[in-house]
């Protein structure tokens, strides 16, 4: 028994730290994808609870920076408001208005990046997200994505803009 400790400590310490940030940034990710990708497969959130865009604060907190995650609920007040779209017209974690995704694989690309890659069923159109990560203490957190299918435009760009007039 103590020779099979032994070999599950010499294993966790021949992880570089490298590899453990990589994991790290890379949970939380996964995360994200494991609770809310049950929007591309279903219309009602009934089942499930809310999609992510219509989350509170807290839990938006669990995967985005603090500017990220000012920047969503922005949004969600101006939707709230005008019960128009405002810069957000797309779910985030699909790049589409409407979620779907086949052969979706994350994997890292660095301590700092995360790229998750599918295709979209209806089209056969591969998507690649490139998703920004910051460590904040022994924490990872999204600070951006980037969407190479769109001349690598930025979640925090377009929700940095100011709505269309009429809008608040």
């Amino acid at each position: 028994m103590q020779h099979g400790v032994a070999v599950v400590g010499f294993a966790l310490l021949s992880i570089s730290p490298v590899q453990a940030a990589q994991r790290s940034s890379t949970s939380l990710v996964r995360d994200l994808y494991r609770t809310y990708a049950w929007q591309a497969i279903s219309a009602s959130d009934a089942p499930f609870g809310k999609p992510l865009l219509q989350e509170k604060e807290t839990v938006l907190r669990r995967y985005f920076t603090p500017e990220l995650t000012s920047l969503l609920l922005a949004d969600q007040r101006c939707v709230a408001s005008t019960r128009e779209v405002c810069n957000l017209g797309f779910d985030p974690m699909f790049a589409s208005q409407d979620p779907a995704a086949s052969d979706l694989a994350i994997r890292p690309t660095g301590s700092q990046t995360v790229m998750v890659e599918f295709t979209y069923p209806s089209n056969g159109e591969k998507v690649t997200l490139e998703y920004r990560m910051v460590r904040r203490g022994d924490q990872w957190r999204i600070d951006d994505i980037k969407y190479h299918n769109w001349q690598k435009a930025s979640l925090k760009q377009m929700l940095s803009h100011k709505p269309a007039r009429g809008q608040p």
